[in-house]
């Protein structure tokens, strides 16, 4: 393998980086290699089953185990963010909760400098790698590889009420928010087929595998390789080994928000200050390298419900528990065919906002974490849900810039989470949406009390003060190697790299501010698109 030439080398094989590895194999001239620092995992049974999402999270074998920086405004507390990797990347280890994203945002983005990158630009993409049985055929795609499938079609109590109760509350329904209309309150879409997950790794490196792709497992970049400022290849390491791909055309980070700026610095590609006082040579001085960093910060408020319909009082008794799994693996219906959550809003909580400013979610179970699925780790023991929240665009920006000439070791993560003093007035808003919701009789019948944080939590001050103790990642962060023609911009609109040649990042950190609820069908999009823009526009020889 390390002798071998290719036109492509591709680094990561995860929501952006399957897409476009695939659709560039699809070539008759082109050979592509497709490099997964992972292990072909992504057949395993928790990470087929949408609910496994809690056991395969915090589980070495499948995500990159990170840790922010201590959050100033959050307490002081490091969050963990766990990362998928193996094939599919985190569309392999996510909710699948399928949010292509607001409209507005992706006519935000083309107004910031990125042409070619509105709504209607990318639509045609959206809809080239949906699989959807249903919906407006103007918005919505029926045969790509990505198969996506409504929840409405299999109500639960608990789902309907939280809907009910948020029309009640003033917010208009929203069958479809991948389709004319992403405000409003509707079951959520998830990317799955038959009751399983339906990641990139199964989408698009599954049967239809091109032959001209080759997928390398267990292969972890360690940097590009350079012939003056054009990269030439990517040496990784393989079964202890460190080898070296060639690239006679281009070379593509799709190693996602982190690993992709880890690398660009890694390579001479950053702050030439900050890379220099490391003793690494610098290719390229491109000061957005690792800048922009947002996420979406979460946080919840549970209740204890009337009725014995939540998921605590079946994960927590291995009977019933047995019995729920049995009828799933006959049917691929019921909850474990979700991730544990069934309806959403996005809302505008702030009258004054052109766009929905906050999302807020049912969940179905309640615990002091979101990862929590025992009562060891903190799942309540009397039937409970939660109704999660968080703002949609927010203002606090951070970093991720390695520390470390060593590519093995993780980089230094500072999302500045609630750093903006807005952010954290939009979160004491969405909190305040959350319970208007939960006032309502639809679904206060079925709420015995709030158990955090409690009635006696009231002013903004004590609002926020909880925020800031149970806020967690939603598992989001964009925005490292933005795009745009502004000083931190660190690719185009054509996604090439400042300052060198034959080099790109096709991911989410190429995103310059957050498109939606969710990030993974924007990902998908932008592997789709990232491989016209390789094809359409390559670089000189």
């Amino acid at each position: 393998m390390s002798d071998e030439q290719f036109d492509y080398v591709v680094v990561g094989a995860g929501s952006s980086g399957a897409a476009l590895a695939h659709r560039l194999a699809q070539q008759p001239d082109k050979r592509v290699l497709l490099l997964e620092a992972g292990q072909p995992r992504h057949n395993d049974f928790w990470v087929k089953v949408p609910m496994g999402i809690g056991k395969i999270l915090q589980n070495p074998n499948y995500v990159w185990q990170f840790q922010t920086e201590p959050q100033a405004h959050v307490n002081n507390q490091k969050v963990y963010w766990p990362r998928g990797k193996l094939p599919g990347g985190s569309s392999s280890v996510n909710g699948m909760i399928y949010v292509r994203g607001d409209p507005a945002e992706f006519d935000n983005w083309r107004a910031l400098g990125c042409d070619g990158w509105g709504y209607q630009d990318l639509l045609p993409y959206f809809k080239k790698f949906e699989n959807a049985a249903w919906g407006d055929p103007a918005y919505r795609g029926g045969d790509g590889p990505i198969h996506v499938t409504e929840l409405a079609k299999d109500p639960q109590a608990l789902g309907d009420a939280f809907l009910q109760a948020c029309q009640h509350a003033g917010i208009p329904a929203n069958p479809d928010y991948n389709g004319a209309r992403y405000e409003g309150v509707g079951y959520l879409q998830l990317s799955t087929r038959d009751g399983q997950r339906c990641s990139t790794a199964h989408g698009y490196l599954g049967d239809t595998l091109p032959a001209r792709l080759t997928l390398l497992t267990q292969a972890q970049a360690m940097g590009i390789l350079w012939e003056g400022t054009r990269a030439v290849g990517v040496r990784y390491m393989h079964e202890g080994q460190l080898r070296e791909a060639r690239a006679s055309c281009e070379v593509v980070l799709s190693a996602g928000p982190i690993l992709s700026p880890q690398l660009l610095e890694l390579s001479g590609v950053g702050q030439g200050a900050r890379l220099q006082a490391l003793g690494i040579e610098v290719k390229a001085d491109v000061p957005g390298v690792g800048e922009n960093l947002l996420d979406h910060l979460q946080s919840r408020i549970t209740f204890e419900c009337t009725q014995r319909i939540t998921l605590n009082e079946i994960v927590s008794n291995p009977v019933r528990q047995a019995l729920m799994m049995a009828k799933y693996l006959v049917t691929r219906r019921g909850m474990p065919a979700t991730p544990t959550a069934t309806v959403h809003a996005l809302v505008r909580a702030n009258p004054q906002e052109t766009q929905p400013s906050v999302k807020i979610q049912m969940h179905h179970l309640s615990a002091n974490s979101r990862y929590a699925r025992s009562a060891a780790a903190g799942l309540d023991l009397f039937p409970g849900f939660h109704i999660g929240f968080f703002q949609l665009r927010p203002r606090s920006r951070g970093s991720v810039h390695i520390s470390s000439t060593d590519a093995m070791q993780a980089p230094t993560m500072d999302p500045r989470y609630l750093d903006h003093s807005e952010d954290q007035e939009e979160m004491v808003r969405a909190f305040r949406m959350v319970r208007k919701v939960a006032s309502q009789e639809a679904l206060r019948a079925l709420i015995v009390r709030e158990t955090r944080p409690g009635p006696d939590v009231l002013d903004d001050a004590a609002v926020l003060d909880y925020v800031r103790a149970s806020g967690q990642t939603s598992w989001h962060p964009i925005g490292t190697c933005k795009m745009g023609n502004d000083a931190l911009a660190v690719v185009d609109p054509l996604l090439r790299v400042r300052c060198v040649q034959a080099l790109r990042v096709v991911d989410s950190s190429i995103m310059p501010t957050m498109p939606s609820s969710n990030t993974n069908a924007a990902s998908i999009a932008i592997g789709e698109k990232g491989a016209d823009c390789i094809l359409h526009h390559p670089f000189k020889a």
